[in-house]
């Protein structure tokens, strides 16, 4: 009756991962095209960036620290 619930822990760390570091790769690309959705300028492309780039710090911080 334990290994669903240890799949299901395995498979939402795997989620969380891979979802924080989809947030460094598209804050990174964000900064580096000034591209998102539509041309941005520099200032707004580097806010963006990193704001996703914090948050997905934090998610893989998060999950590292449970």
């Amino acid at each position: 009756m334990r290994h669903p619930n240890r799949l299901w822990a395995m498979t939402k760390i795997a989620l969380n991962v891979t979802m924080g570091l989809l947030y460094l790769y598209i804050g990174y690309f964000i900064i580096e095209k000034q591209w998102f959705m539509t041309d941005l300028d520099q200032r707004v492309s580097y806010s963006l960036g990193g704001v996703l780039i914090v948050y997905g710090l934090f998610r893989v911080y998060r999950i590292i620290r449970n």
